[in-house]
């Protein structure tokens, strides 16, 4: 087992035994629902009323030993949107756990609708469904930053049937009306991925 590996096993033991909502985002999600591919860090987002129950979660892992490398505020609406942590010693270098709190304004719709998937051998768990990794992955999308944000749209536009495709163009709408769209055009952008 691999460092990252063994990383997304202790968070979900340890999001778990905080009782904490959460659906598996980012590489790992990608991974699990269409392309498999290396990722270098763990992504989960989680559903929380408030900053004031997202700044609990961050305390109850800091407890846990977690490190806080960073935090970024959804400016525009005012949320914490994703503290990103580094494990406790535990052997794990270098592996960083991205936890979305408010980044997309549809992290409850993530979670709530997120499919439980033997990601690894013996390890089930949440993972968001394709149309939110499409609409996370639009929103997210820097071709010169970060390349791989436009592989896995190629990769989840591939394994996509018609129910995916709403699932993004509902998820992609309420990122828009809930003023986390960043200023980009998330409904082109889709459309255009979607070749509508």
């Amino acid at each position: 087992m691999n460092s990252v590996e063994t990383a997304l096993h202790r968070v979900a033991a340890d999001l778990r035994h905080c009782r904490i909502l959460w659906a598996v985002v980012g590489g790992f999600a990608v991974s699990s629902r269409a392309e498999p591919r290396f990722t270098r860090d763990v992504d989960v987002a989680v559903t929380t009323a408030d900053d004031t129950a997202a700044e609990a979660c961050v305390a109850s892992l800091l407890a846990k030993g977690y490190q806080l490398a960073a935090c970024v505020e959804q400016e525009a609406v005012g949320r914490l949107a994703t503290v990103r942590l580094t494990l406790p010693n535990s052997g794990i270098d270098g592996v960083l756990v991205d936890v979305l709190f408010a980044s997309s304004g549809i992290e409850p719709e993530i979670v709530a609708m997120a499919e439980p998937l033997e990601v690894l051998p013996g390890l089930i768990v949440s993972v968001a469904q394709i149309g939110h990794l499409l609409a996370l992955k639009l929103l997210a999308r820097d071709d010169k930053s970060q390349p791989q944000d436009a592989i896995d749209l190629r990769s989840l536009i591939e394994v996509a049937a018609a129910e995916d495709c709403a699932i993004a163009r509902a998820a992609v709408n309420l990122i828009i009306e809930r003023g986390f769209h960043r200023d980009r055009d998330l409904q082109r952008d889709l459309s255009v991925l979607l070749g509508s």
